[in-house]
């Protein structure tokens, strides 16, 4: 059984609880969740996996990388909504033509562009309450240029357009207007899409039930349905999946869990993505004494970056500066200062807290979320950074509403863990540009303020977007890193490999090998091993 919390779901009612019509239970495929609760399955408010995870099966995206990976390769690009493009030479203008006769659930027509127009536009409204509107902030108009094209005119030319602003997840999805405009408040737990499920039932705090979409346009998915299950402890997931009532989970990123299961489950198939998340602190510097440089720097050279690779082993993979080494743009090592690497250094970390006016340290609060990695991660510095005279009080709560929390601009050493498109500019726009910081209208994840109260590198990187000549480009892109690691408003940790564990039984239908840890069930099936 499921045990989580006081409640218990019974596998062989799920398909009665969770469906007014029940499905054969080799037509239903059991996926577990990570948080307590749904935030919001609109694409254009989604803030947290889980809700992208579950968004990622009921919507659809103009274009993808190939599947299973985060290939952003201009020419690599896969058809989704959209049959074929076109970029102009300065990649000022982008102009897509999408499929004919592509159906949005539940009758509410074709998918236009108009659709496309609307999905777009109604993200950068200020009004909407949406929280991905900076990534689309270099798109100056948008026009329908006839039912079934839509060209994106930007305010200067982006080479990255695609991977910040039209492949799946983060407020990328495409959007019906009728349905939206129709549903209101209620499309945020009530969503319409083109992708390969609809949806069926939302019981908070338990779960959701999707079934297959019969007029999907790449084809009728073979499972019939879809059960998502909120279960936030990761041992009585562990529990669920061993004793089969599982079809797949995310675990632990540990070696000890990981040798768990596979123990346990000797045909489970194993999932690691790379480079997986992103791990690294924000620090607000909207907060004394993180408004001081030198207590930024003190927390960087009072942690110790190399015990994240002795705690996780292969699970982790290293984060030297903010952007990882495989992504486009990141700086090379050898072109990075030895003063700012911030080797671990606590005696260098003491004296400049003393510069800074604190002999004795300080106290801060702060919140993090209960989920493994973050708690985990954040007591890891605790400990840390309690060696140097800084004691920091945590208040802990479930991932929501850490979320929500953070949104609100709650944070002070902000605990983040996330994918992002494997470039440069992503990076760094999404985390550090000033539009991004909280509490703006645009605001995506910068929780340190960077740009918008001390520091800023929006410049060099709007100058390497736009920038043709590729030398020229990274030039400006190594620029801006150096200064982000002079300006310390954030402190990377490590890449976290992003794991999960499938049944012998089911077949994804592909090879997952990178990605933000939420799979495609389009083409799922049981096959006999």
């Amino acid at each position: 059984m499921l045990h989580y919390g006081s409640r218990i779901l019974k596998a062989a009612a799920v398909a009665l609880i969770m469906s007014g019509t029940p499905a054969l239970a080799d037509e239903i495929l059991d996926v577990r969740l990570g948080g307590r609760d749904i935030g919001s399955l609109d694409p254009a408010k989604t803030k947290t996996g889980d809700d992208e995870f579950v968004a990622l099966q009921i919507f659809n995206s103009l274009v993808a990388p190939p599947r299973g990976t985060l290939n952003m390769a201009l020419d690599q690009l896969q058809p989704q909504l959209a049959e074929r493009w076109e970029i102009s030479d300065d990649k000022k203008t982008w102009t897509f033509y999408l499929r004919p006769g592509v159906k949005w659930q539940k009758g509410y027509g074709e998918v236009s562009a108009e659709d496309v127009k609307f999905s777009y536009e109604r993200q950068l409204d200020p009004d909407l309450g949406g929280v991905h509107g900076a990534s689309f902030k270099d798109i100056d108009t948008i026009e329908v240029i006839d039912p079934l094209t839509v060209r994106f005119n930007l305010k200067q030319g982006n080479a990255f357009f695609h991977a910040q602003a039209l492949t799946p997840g983060f407020g990328r999805f495409i959007v019906p207007k009728a349905a939206v405009e129709e549903l209101g408040e209620d499309f945020d737990t009530n969503p319409v899409g083109s992708g390969p499920f609809e949806m069926v039932e939302y019981q908070p705090q338990e779960g959701i039930t999707l079934k297959a979409h019969e007029d999907y346009f790449l084809g009728r998915p073979p499972m019939e349905e879809l059960h998502f299950h909120y279960i936030p402890d990761n041992n009585a997931a562990t529990i669920a999946f061993i004793g089969g009532e599982l079809d797949l989970t995310s675990g632990q990123r540990t070696p000890e869990w990981v040798d768990q299961v596979t123990k346990a489950v000797p045909d489970a198939q194993l999932i690691a993505l790379s480079p997986g998340s992103l791990q690294f602190l924000h620090l607000n510097m909207t907060v004394p004494p993180l408004d001081d440089v030198r207590v930024r720097k003190a927390l960087a050279y009072g942690i110790d970056r190399s015990a994240w690779a002795k705690v996780f082993g292969e699970i982790s993979g290293p984060l030297e500066t903010i952007v990882p080494q495989s992504f486009y743009g990141a700086i090379p090592l050898d072109m990075v200062p030895e003063d700012l690497r911030y080797e671990y250094n606590p005696e260098k970390a003491r004296e400049l807290l003393a510069e800074a006016g604190f002999p004795d340290g300080f106290s801060i609060d702060a919140i993090i979320s209960e989920r493994d990695d973050y708690l985990t991660n954040m007591l890891m510095v605790q400990d840390m950074v309690r060696a140097i005279g800084v004691e920091i009080n945590l208040q802990v709560s479930d991932h929501a509403t850490y979320h929500a929390n953070l949104r609100e601009d709650r944070g002070t050493i902000v605990e983040l863990s996330t994918g992002i498109a494997p470039s440069a500019p992503a990076v760094i726009n999404e985390f550090l540009h000033s539009a991004a910081a909280v509490g703006k209208p645009s605001a995506l994840r910068n929780f340190s303020h960077y740009g918008d109260v001390g520091g800023s590198v929006d410049e060099l990187v709007e100058a390497a977007v736009s920038e043709t000549d590729t030398q020229k480009q990274l030039e400006l892109l190594y620029e801006a890193q150096l200064q982000i690691l002079r300006d310390v408003p954030v402190i990377p940790k490590q890449t976290a490999r992003l794991v999960s564990v499938v049944q012998g039984e089911i077949d994804l239908g592909y090879e997952p090998v990178g990605g933000f840890g939420q799979h495609e069930f389009a083409t799922a099936r049981r096959v006999e091993n």
